[in-house]
């Protein structure tokens, strides 16, 4: 019996001995090994810095312009610095080929804007010359003769007529827009509008 539990106990430490040391094997093969890399390229990609996006940006340097540059910068107009800096308006009016009906709406704006002048000179005439200033004036005028008498009775007619007869046309339009507002007949009506303003104002400069 003693035999027999001292094989016994010497049996069981050397299993036990084994197994620590199988225990201790493996637990020491799990610390030394690598971690799992199943997350490794999403992370990698995640944080990477995107190459093309730092290749593609350009970068410059800052312009620093001294006192004198801008204030010489100041001195130039717009048209100047527009040619210098090689940047001209565009597009430009020169580029358009305005038609008649613009033309002539843009004239009969014009021409009011000139009789509105022309009252407000005559105006400040008699109010600060008195009564009479006015006529007298265009008594003086009238009596030069020739070509500016000609002249200064058509620069009166002409404004008139013109406007009072694109005024003509303008209530037309409006009455009878479906019938008179078409590109023919604004053309049609645009040259006759011209046409007839110079015709009138010649008349009357021969009165």
């Amino acid at each position: 019996r003693t035999m027999l539990s001292s094989a016994a106990n010497s049996a069981s430490r050397a299993v036990g001995r084994r197994t620590g040391g199988l225990i201790r094997t493996a637990f020491i093969g799990c610390a030394d090994a690598a971690p799992p890399a199943v997350a490794a390229p999403a992370l990698a990609s995640r944080y990477q810095p995107d190459a093309t996006t730092s290749q593609s940006t350009a970068r410059r340097n800052m312009t620093v312009l001294s006192k004198q540059s801008a204030e010489e910068y100041k001195k130039l107009n717009f048209s100047e610095r527009a040619k210098k800096t090689g940047r001209p308006v565009s597009p430009h009016v020169a580029i358009y080929a305005f038609p008649i009906g613009a033309l002539t709406s843009i004239v009969n704006r014009v021409t009011g804007c000139a009789l509105s002048v022309g009252a407000a000179g005559l105006g400040a005439a008699e109010l600060l010359g008195g009564s009479g200033t006015a006529l007298d004036l265009m008594s003086t005028l009238g009596a030069q003769g020739g070509v500016v008498a000609a002249g200064a009775k058509f620069g009166v007619a002409f404004p008139v007529v013109y406007h009072y007869l694109g005024g003509l046309r303008h209530l037309a339009w409006d009455r009878m827009p479906d019938l008179l507002l078409t590109n023919a007949d604004v053309d049609k009506a645009s040259y006759a509008l011209a046409g007839s303003s110079v015709l009138i104002s010649l008349g009357l400069v021969l009165v």
